[in-house]
């Protein structure tokens, strides 16, 4: 992704791992072969592969303002115990070193902010330091949406009761979220709270309880950090189509939706959680629906 300038606002990405993820029908439900077809002009090769499995990244997203260097989704994280997903299972990448690449060292990071607790997006919350789950970003303020934490807090403790076998969210709630908790440097906000001047957060309830999407507006300019409220732009193609890891389907098109509706057609810049590269483009209308344009 090209660095991305709103205002004074400079937005970088943080790549942890891109590529053919998994077929559409299996992150998208729904979704059907007739709808790939009418859209492969614009989705293939750049969005969906000849297999029909779609390009997708795990990245985080850094925000820096004149006043505060802020972080945006977590991706997976290394050493996280994910039996269920061989990919993430214990995995080991060289986030960091590429964040310090970028210019950014983990002690410049003063908020994190998670769009959503799923364990793709906290994943590196925290770091495995002798034997314990610390946080990563030692000067940082975590930022979670209220509804969000005591949504997952409730379902650990839950789980906990009930002896369940599989822990909510592959367990992230305990070696991601908690961990950050217990240290005392998360704060708990409502989802339009405000990061920092001209960074704020909006409710996009449905993918989980307490999703929220982030803006970001300086110089004119305006971008929608939109995590998972949009998984791939073939919803672009069909709004209507929720992730098989949508909480609430009904609810979650409802916000996805009214976000694309919202920016179709203007020069907000739409930058979502696992958009393959370039990641940044414009919501266009496009025959019955809409569709990326990149710029390219």
């Amino acid at each position: 992704m090209k660095t991305q300038l709103i205002g004074d606002i400079v937005i970088d990405r943080i790549v942890e791992a891109e590529g053919a993820f998994a077929d559409f029908g299996f992150i998208l439900p729904g979704a059907t072969q007739d709808l790939v077809d009418a859209n492969a002009d614009w989705l293939a090769p750049r969005f969906i592969a000849p297999d029909g499995k779609l390009i997708m990244a795990f990245h985080a997203l850094v925000l820096r303002t004149p006043r505060r260097t802020i972080l945006v989704d977590c991706c997976v994280g290394n050493d996280k115990d994910r039996p269920l997903r061989p990919t993430w299972h214990r995995q080991q990448t060289p986030f960091l070193d590429t964040m310090r690449a970028a210019g950014v060292a983990p002690e410049e990071i003063d908020i994190v902010m998670c769009t959503h607790l799923h364990a793709d997006h906290v994943g590196w919350n925290t770091q495995l330091v002798d034997g314990r789950w610390v946080p990563t970003f030692p000067n940082a303020r975590y930022v979670f949406a209220r509804r969000e934490y005591e949504f997952w807090e409730a379902e650990a403790r839950r789980a906990k009761a009930e002896g369940m076998q599989e822990p909510p969210n592959h367990g992230s709630f305990d070696d991601s979220v908690l961990p950050v908790m217990e240290a005392g440097r998360a704060v708990l906000v409502e989802a339009d709270h405000e990061l920092d001047h001209g960074v704020w957060l909006e409710p996009a309830f449905g993918h989980t309880p307490g999703n929220v999407n982030v803006n970001v507006r300086g110089g004119g300019r305006h971008a929608l950090l939109c995590g998972d409220t949009m998984h791939t732009p073939l919803q672009l193609c069909d709004p209507g189509l929720s992730s098989a890891f949508c909480e609430d389907p009904a609810m979650s098109a409802r916000s996805r939706t009214a976000m694309i509706e919202r920016l179709a057609d203007t020069e907000s810049i739409l930058l979502a959680g696992h958009f393959p590269t370039p990641v940044a483009g414009r919501i266009v209308r496009h025959r019955e629906a809409f569709r990326l344009d990149t710029g390219d």
